[in-house]
C-alpha cells in the first residue's frame, strides 16, 4: 500500500508567496479605489461649498435694500458699507433660514484659527428705534480662502472702486473675487447688481427712527 505524499516545504512556501502577491494586488486595487472615491468626494464637497457661497452672495446682494442701520457722526444714514475685504448691507433672508424681517448682513474675510482664512457671514436683526445693531452669530460661508477682493461701481459709471464712499446709496454693481488657499485662479469673479430702484426708499425718512440711537 502506497503512503499518501504531502506537500514539500518549498511548495508550501511558493504557494504562500503566490498568495501574498495576490493579496497585495487586491489590497493595492482596493486602496487605489478608496483614495479615488475619497478624492472625488472631497472635490464634490468643495464644489458644493463654493456653489452655496456664490448663490448666497448673489441672492442677498441682488435683494439688498436701502434701509439704514446706523448713523455716522455727521448724522448721515448708512445703507451700504464696503471696502476691499468687507461689506455690510441690509437684505431679507429666505424663510427657511428662520430669520424673520430685514437683516444686517456682514461679509468678511476672517482667520479660521488654523493659520488660514475663511469667508464668513454675520446676520443681525435690523435695529429698531434708539438701538444699535446687535451682533448676531457668525457662520462660515467658505473655508480655505487665501484672499478676498471686493469692488464697487455706480449705476451710471464703468469705474470700479475698492471702497464704497456713498453710505446713503446702494452701489450699481458689486464684484467679488475669491482665491483659495491651494492657489489657482479661484472662482470666476461674481458680479451682482442690486435690483432695488434707487428711489424706492426714502432713506432720510427711514433714518428718523435712528436719529436718537447711541452710536
Amino acid at each position: 500500500m502506497n503512503a499518501t505524499r504531502g506537500f514539500s516545504l518549498m511548495e508550501v512556501l511558493a504557494a504562500l508567496a503566490l498568495l501574498a502577491i495576490l493579496l497585495l494586488g487586491v489590497y493595492s486595487g482596493v486602496r487605489s479605489t478608496t483614495l479615488s472615491v475619497g478624492h472625488g468626494s472631497a472635490v464634490i464637497a468643495r464644489l458644493d461649498e463654493v456653489r452655496g457661497a456664490r448663490e448666497f452672495l448673489r441672492r442677498q446682494l441682488s435683494s439688498a435694500t436701502a434701509l439704514p442701520w446706523k448713523m455716522t457722526d455727521d448724522d448721515v444714514p448708512v445703507v451700504f458699507d464696503g471696502d476691499g475685504t468687507h461689506v455690510r448691507f441690509v437684505s431679507t433672508l429666505p424663510g427657511y433660514l428662520g430669520k424673520l424681517g430685514p437683516q444686517v448682513i456682514e461679509i468678511t474675510l476672517a482667520d479660521d484659527g488654523e493659520e488660514g482664512h475663511s469667508l464668513e457671514v454675520r446676520l443681525s436683526p435690523l435695529p429698531g428705534s434708539q438701538s444699535n445693531v446687535v451682533a448676531g452669530a457668525q457662520d462660515v460661508l467658505l473655508t480655505h480662502v487665501r484672499s478676498l477682493h471686493i469692488r464697487y461701481a455706480h449705476r451710471d459709471s464703468p469705474v470700479w472702486k475698492d471702497h464704497w464712499n456713498e453710505p446713503m446709496v446702494l452701489p450699481g454693481a458689486v464684484e467679488i473675487s475669491v482665491v483659495p488657499e491651494e492657489g489657482g485662479d479661484g472662482w470666476p469673479p461674481l458680479l451682482v447688481a442690486p435690483r432695488q430702484d434707487p428711489d424706492a426708499v426714502n432713506v432720510r425718512g427711514a433714518a428718523r427712527r435712528l436719529l436718537g440711537s447711541t452710536r
